[in-house]
């Protein structure tokens, strides 16, 4: 992503791997006074003359613009049946859209379904052989990475039984390793990594990261938010075929996180028994509920979070206790956070993460990761982090800080809340300046 914001400060052509402009995709249900038609209702309604069928049209995408640069990680979120799946779908070619255009660079290859296009009746060989060649590989090419695609899979004692025998794990497996393999430009993955063991999927995730370090491209869809954050350099909140919000990894979930809890308490409101809910009407319902819901749109990039708990300053200290924007690598650091309650919590989480100006996450933790328990906060406080030995080297760095609910939900979130600089005496390379010693013999 730094490379495409430098092309943009350049004015130079930037290189889309996926771009894909006002695209429509839309599903025509036939309906009927006795409802939705079949094989047999047909038929009886011809002899029974029955009114004319009517066609009801669901937009599963509207006019959806993403261009998605080479090297790239999109994440896709959202709630079932907001368009997700139709729009990996319409990228692969499985669909067709009705409207706009879809344009794709280089080989991909995709994991939206387990096990999509494997003959349950052909062994895993069969089946191996059978989706590379439909990625574009050659015989010769297979034969060579034969070896390796089972190994990763993890399946060389049962590659030649029927793949009608295989778990949904050993699926996502063969599926996995031979998408992997094929050397793809655009990967795209829906979900499946929610399948299989612990170890094999650590396995795929470590795979992930080593082909976006290779510049290819990613496109996650995925409920679990956490993998959308780690992996992605961007977010795209799908909400009933509309792009709802775009940006910022961490920014973009929590909103979406919000959205969520708030709009289940507006249908807890809505499903209450009071007069008051029973007589407002349909569109009276839906208005309350978008009225709920509003809010997000005046989230500011900085800062979001509904602020039950709210941060309401925070310093940064040096070693002798004296707030500071400049420190050395071999400096103490102490970020000091003061809070007030608007509203009793239960349980929340403190988070701290500390980025270099380049957006590389340097450091990042919080009491949950650390498993430290936050007693029931008073109603005002004060909350310490401290760092014996900061050991940055040269540079400009960032200071995110957050208070959060257990299960993700945003309090106060400060992003980019304090920029510090570290200055070092020596000129040396990368990041980190371990505590370390020379000695010759």
């Amino acid at each position: 992503m730094a490379q495409v914001a430098k092309k943009i400060q350049e004015n130079t052509e930037i290189d889309y791997a996926l771009d894909i402009v006002s695209i429509s995709k839309f599903f025509a249900r036939t309906e009927t006074s006795s409802g939705y038609t079949s094989l047999k209702t047909y038929f009886l309604n011809i002899f029974k003359k029955q009114e004319k069928e009517a066609k009801r049209i669901n937009y599963a995408l509207r006019n959806l613009t993403l261009r998605v640069p080479q090297g790239s990680s999109l994440g896709v979120i959202g709630r079932n049946g907001s368009g997700k799946s139709t729009l990996l779908k319409c990228v692969t070619g499985i669909y067709q859209a009705d409207a706009g255009s879809v344009d794709v660079k280089g080989r991909v290859a995709a994991l939206i379904e387990l096990g999509a296009g494997f003959h349950p009746d052909f062994s895993g060989r069969e089946n191996l052989y059978l989706s590379s060649i439909m990625y574009g590989l050659s015989k010769k090419e297979i034969d060579i990475r034969f070896d390796e695609i089972i190994d990763f899979a993890e399946l060389r004692e049962v590659i030649d039984e029927p793949v009608r025998t295989y778990s949904s794990g050993m699926f996502m497996r063969l599926g996995f390793s031979i998408a992997i393999h094929v050397d793809p430009d655009v990967l795209l993955i829906d979900e499946v990594l929610s399948v299989g063991d612990a170890g094999f999927v650590n396995k795929c995730k470590e795979r992930i990261d080593l082909l976006r370090s290779q510049g290819k491209t990613l496109m996650l869809v995925s409920h679990d938010l956490d993998s959308v954050e780690r992996w992605c350099d961007e977010v795209v909140w799908l909400h009933e075929g509309e792009v709802k919000d775009r940006g910022e990894p961490r920014r973009v979930i929590d909103s979406y996180r919000y959205f969520i809890e708030k709009g289940e308490e507006a249908e807890l409101f809505l499903e209450n028994e009071s007069s008051e809910v029973n007589n407002l009407s349909k569109e009276e319902q839906v208005e309350t509920l978008e009225a709920v819901t509003e809010n997000i749109k005046e989230n500011k990039k900085e800062r979001w979070g509904s602020r039950e708990v709210e941060i309401t300053s925070i310093k940064i200290k040096n070693h002798t206790g004296a707030d500071t924007l400049i420190l050395h690598p071999e400096d103490s650091l102490e970020v000091e956070i003061n809070y007030k309650v608007n509203e009793a919590q239960e349980e929340v989480v403190f988070g701290i993460g500390i980025n270099r100006a380049d957006g590389l996450v340097v450091h990042g933790s919080n009491t949950s990761i650390e498993r430290i328990k936050v007693d029931k906060l008073k109603k005002e406080g004060i909350v310490k982090y401290k760092i014996e030995r900061l050991g940055l080297l040269t540079g400009s760095y960032y200071l995110d800080l957050a208070v959060h609910k257990e299960d993700g939900y945003p309090l106060d979130y400060h992003k980019n809340s304090l920029n510090f600089k570290v200055r070092s005496k020596f000129s040396q390379l990368g990041v980190y300046e371990p505590k370390h010693s020379w000695e010759f013999n």
